[in-house]
């Protein structure tokens, strides 16, 4: 069992590796500089009326974008290879998470059950990939599962609450 899991372990290392290679991106812009704090200071001399009211604040807004990466023939082509051989690790990781998320009974049914459902739609995903690479479909060779890869963590968990967390 351990050299299945080193071997997993090892040939996902690859792929991703060589992914890399494949990539056809320049190098990242650098971050934009944060902007400077505005500090306003109050007047030295207190006001002459009793009746005037001065109010000083200052507001800092920082906006993030996410860069969209351009995906080319190659990423498309090792993402579903990938998506093959490391789709065996959607159980484990979706076991643990509902477990986290809502308790040990929930964790090992539904998690179990949802696990062994995307581990049959990343191989799904991944054998369409690996057919179609050359094809740009979707468009720009964007990915059709989100998360991309297994071991990429997904967007804000809503609880059942409806709390994000």
């Amino acid at each position: 069992m351990k050299k299945w899991v080193l071997a997993l372990a090892v040939i996902t290392l690859a792929i991703f590796s060589i992914s890399q290679v494949f990539a056809d991106v320049g190098p990242t812009p650098p971050p934009a500089p944060a902007p400077a704090p505005t500090v306003v200071q109050a007047p030295s001399t207190p006001p002459t009326s009793t009746k005037q009211a001065t109010s000083y604040s200052s507001v800092s807004t920082v906006t993030v974008e996410k860069v969209q990466k351009e995906h080319t023939v190659g990423d498309k082509f090792l993402r579903g290879l990938a998506n093959i051989l490391t789709s065996p690790l959607e159980l484990p990781i979706n076991v643990q998470n509902m477990t986290e998320e809502q308790g040990v009974l929930v964790g090992w049914t539904g998690g179990m059950a949802k696990g062994i459902g995307m581990t049959a739609l990343r191989i799904i995903v991944g054998a369409y990939e690996v057919v179609t690479f050359p094809i740009p479909v979707p468009p720009d060779y964007k990915p059709v599962i989100e998360p991309e890869y297994v071991w990429q963590t997904p967007g804000p968990k809503i609880t059942p609450q409806g709390n994000a967390r």
